[in-house]
């Protein structure tokens, strides 16, 4: 099962309301549904979709001026989803992948200004 974390603190980290894929089922958990949320640092703009129960995560950054695309992130994985920082001018999260041999970790920064690192640990 992958981890991450409820529906509430996500609207606090990424401070909007998702767009839900599927809005028939009232009682869906948002754990099973598919969220997007587009928001802005006033730096760089944010497209966030997460699929918690698939462990999908995908980020796309884009320059608001030109619209062109600063980075994709498009992970089918993720095994922990951990909010590191959820303040009014620091943002971010840490992101694991487990592989037979290895460990990725993904650390992104929303605010002040985006920024990711990517890391992989072998493990013996």
């Amino acid at each position: 099962m992958y981890v991450f974390p409820e529906e509430n603190d996500f609207l606090s980290l990424f401070e909007c309301e998702p767009t839900l894929f599927d809005t028939t089922a009232k009682d869906l958990p948002f754990y099973y549904n598919k969220a997007t949320y587009q928001f802005s640092n006033g730096e760089e703009d944010f497209i966030v979709t997460l699929s918690p129960s698939y462990g999908e995560v995908k980020i796309q950054v884009t320059q608001p001026t030109s619209n062109k695309l600063l980075s994709l992130l498009d992970l089918k994985r993720v095994d922990k989803f951990e909010i590191t920082a959820d303040k009014k001018e620091l943002s971010s999260v840490l992101l694991t992948v487990l592989n037979a041999d290895s460990q990725q970790t993904i650390e992104i920064d929303f605010k002040p200004k985006y920024k990711l690192i990517f890391r992989e640990h072998y493990m013996r």
